[in-house]
C-alpha cells in the first residue's frame, strides 16, 4: 500500500504547532513564579476589595483600573477557587491558550494557505505571548479580543447587514471594550473597514445602520472613560514622565527626529513584543530579516488583498496618532495586541519570497538550500528562546524563596527592613510566611519629590505617619534613593539583627545601601534570587 506522507504531514502540522505552543505556555504557567511589582499592585486590590470597590478608581497604588471585565474575572476566580498565584493567572492563561487555537482559524481566513503554518508557528513560539499567558495582566486577553474581533467581521463585508448581525456587532464591540482597552483601536479600524465601501458607493442605508452601531460603541467607551479611566491623581505626572523616559510617544512624524523614531520603533516592535530577534548581535540578523519580510508581506497584501492589509495595519496608524498626543504609549507590552496581525504579514512576506526563489531558473535541488537557510535565519533565534525557557522559565522578582528563607532563620527580636519597592510584594505574601504587614511602619517622614510614585501615593492616601524605631519590628523603607533612606539606616544602629529585603531595585542603588551597611555592622547572611535579595546584618 502506497501511503502519501506529504498530505498527512501538512494536515497535522498546524495541530502539532498548536500542541507545542500549549506546552510552552503550560510550562511557564506551572512554574508558578512569584508575582512581581506590577502584578502585585493589582493583586492586593483584587484580594482585599469587594467586586464593587474594584470598579471605583483610583485603586491602591495605581491611578487607573485594569479593564473591568478582566478585574471581574480575576475576582470571580479567587472567589470560586481561593486565592493563589495560579488562580490569579488562570484567566490570562486561558486567554493565551484559547488565542492559539483561534489564531489558526484567523490565519486561514486572512492570508494564503502556504503562509498559515508559518504565522501559527511564530505565534506559538512568541516569547512575549508565552510570558503574558502567565502574567497577571490583561495583555493576553487583549490578544484574544483582537482575534475574536477579526474572526467576527471576516464575513461582514460579504453578507447583508441584517438586524441580527448588527446587534451582534454592537454587543461584541461593547464587551470588547470592557475586557480590553486596546480593542478601541481595532474597533475604530473595523468601523472604517465596514463603512468606507458603502460610503464610496453612496449606499446610505447601510452607512446609517453601521453609524447606529458605532454610536453604541462610542457611548459605551465614553461611560468607561469617564467612570474608570479619566481619574486625575498625583500619579499622572509620574506616569507620563515614565513613558517619556521610555521614548514611547511619537515626535512630529515628518521631522528628522520623527522619521528616526519611526525607524527605531519598527525594529523595537519586531523585538518586543514581536520576539523575532534582538538588537544585540545574537539576534540582529533575525531581526533585520524579519523587518524585510514584513515589508514584503505588506507589498504582497497590497497587491492582492488591499482591504486585508488595511485591516491589519491601520490600528498601528491610530496608535501612533494617539501616541503623538501622549494618550497611549507606543511601547513593548502595550502593543502585544498588534502581534496577531504582525505574524500574518510576516508569514505572507516569507511565503512570497519563498515562491520567488522556487520560481527561479535554478533546479529544485539548488533552490531548496537558500529556502532552508532563509527560514533558518528567521526561526532559529525565537525557537531557541522558546525552547530554552522550558529549562529556564522566565522570572522577574522571586520574592517567595526570600520570605521562606527569612521565616526559617528569623529570631524573635529580628527586625525586617523593606526596601521601598519591596513593600507591595511583601504585603501580598506576608500572611503566607507568618508575617503581619499591618505591623509594618515608616520611621521617617515621607520625603517630597518632584514626582509622586506608586508607593508614596498609597502611603499618603493612608495618611501614614512615622513611628519610633523602638515600636516596630517591620520597617517600610522611606525611599528608593539611598541618600533619602540614610535617616532610616542610621536609626537602626545598635538594633541587633536586621533583615534587609531588596526587590525591584537598581543594582547601583542596592550596592550603595549594602556598602553603607557594611561600614555600620557585620553581614551575617545573604540570599540572592532573581530580582530579589535579602541580607542579614548584626548592627
Amino acid at each position: 500500500m502506497n501511503l502519501n506522507i506529504k498530505p498527512i504531514f501538512w494536515r497535522w502540522l498546524p495541530w502539532l504547532i498548536i500542541a507545542f505552543g500549549i506546552i510552552l505556555r503550560l510550562d511557564q504557567y506551572l512554574f508558578n513564579r512569584s508575582l512581581w511589582l506590577d502584578e502585585v499592585f493589582f493583586a492586593v486590590n483584587v484580594v482585599n476589595q469587594t467586586f464593587l470597590e474594584l470598579f471605583k478608581a483610583p485603586l491602591e497604588y495605581v491611578n487607573y483600573n485594569r479593564p473591568p471585565g478582566f478585574m471581574l474575572m480575576a475576582k470571580l476566580s479567587i472567589t470560586l477557587f481561593g486565592n493563589s498565584d495560579f488562580i490569579l493567572r488562570l484567566f490570562p492563561f486561558f486567554c493565551g491558550t484559547l488565542s492559539l487555537l483561534l489564531y489558526y482559524r484567523m490565519a486561514k481566513i486572512y492570508i494564503s494557505a502556504q503562509a498559515v503554518p508559518l504565522a501559527l508557528f511564530f505565534f506559538a513560539i512568541s516569547e512575549a505571548l508565552i510570558f503574558y499567558s502567565s502574567e497577571f495582566k490583561q495583555y493576553s486577553s487583549d490578544v484574544l479580543i483582537v482575534i475574536l474581533l477579526f474572526l467576527l467581521i471576516a464575513t461582514y463585508r460579504t453578507h447583508a447587514l441584517t438586524f441580527t448581525r448588527l446587534f451582534i456587532l454592537a454587543i461584541v464591540g461593547m464587551m470588547a471594550i470592557w475586557f480590553s482597552y486596546s480593542s478601541v483601536f481595532i474597533l475604530a479600524t473595523i468601523g472604517i473597514y465596514l463603512a468606507l465601501p458603502y460610503l464610496v458607493k453612496k449606499q446610505w442605508q447601510p452607512v446609517i445602520k453601521l453609524t447606529a452601531v458605532y454610536l453604541v460603541w462610542l457611548l459605551n467607551f465614553a461611560l468607561l472613560y469617564f467612570f474608570f479611566l479619566h481619574v486625575e491623581t498625583p500619579l499622572d505626572k509620574w506616569v507620563d514622565q515614565f513613558w517619556v523616559i521610555e521614548n514611547a510617544f511619537m515626535p512630529l512624524p515628518f521631522s528628522v527626529e520623527g522619521i528616526y523614531w519611526l525607524y527605531n520603533q519598527f525594529f523595537m516592535v519586531l523585538e518586543n513584543p514581536g520576539s523575532l530577534g534582538s538588537a544585540q548581535k545574537a539576534g540582529l540578523a533575525s531581526l533585520q530579516l524579519a523587518g524585510f519580510c514584513v515589508i514584503i508581506g505588506c507589498v504582497a497584501l497590497f497587491a492582492k488583498k488591499k482591504w486585508t492589509l488595511f485591516l491589519l495595519t491601520f490600528p498601528v496608524v491610530i496608535v501612533l496618532c494617539v501616541s503623538f498626543f501622549h494618550q497611549y504609549p507606543f511601547n513593548g507590552r502595550l502593543l502585544l495586541f498588534l502581534t496577531p496581525a504582525l505574524y500574518l504579514i510576516l508569514a505572507e512576506g516569507i511565503t512570497k519570497i519563498q515562491i520567488k526563489i522556487s520560481n527561479s531558473s535554478l533546479s529544485s535541488v539548488y533552490t531548496m538550500i537558500p529556502k532552508v537557510i532563509f527560514i533558518a535565519f528567521l526561526v532559529i533565534y525565537p525557537t531557541y528562546k522558546a525552547i530554552r525557557h522550558l529549562s529556564y522559565p522566565r522570572v522577574f522578582q522571586e520574592i517567595k524563596p526570600i520570605l521562606a528563607h527569612i521565616e526559617k532563620h528569623r529570631q524573635s527580636k529580628d527586625i525586617i527592613y523593606l526596601y521601598h519597592w519591596a513593600e507591595p510584594a511583601f504585603r501580598y505574601y506576608a500572611s503566607n510566611y507568618n508575617f503581619n504587614y499591618d505591623n509594618c511602619h515608616i520611621i521617617t517622614p515621607i520625603p517630597k519629590n518632584e514626582y509622586t510614585k506608586e508607593i508614596d501615593y498609597f502611603r499618603r492616601k493612608q495618611d501614614l505617619k512615622p513611628v519610633s524605631v523602638d515600636k516596630t519590628q517591620c520597617i517600610l523603607g522611606i525611599s528608593e534613593s539611598f541618600y533619602q533612606s540614610q535617616p532610616d539606616l542610621d536609626q537602626l544602629q545598635n538594633r541587633g539583627r536586621v533583615w534587609f529585603i531588596f526587590s525591584h531595585s537598581v543594582e547601583h542603588e542596592r550596592n550603595l545601601f549594602l556598602n553603607y551597611l557594611d561600614t555600620k555592622g557585620v553581614r551575617i547572611d545573604d540570599n540572592w534570587q532573581p530580582g530579589v535579595s535579602v541580607h542579614l546584618y548584626q548592627l
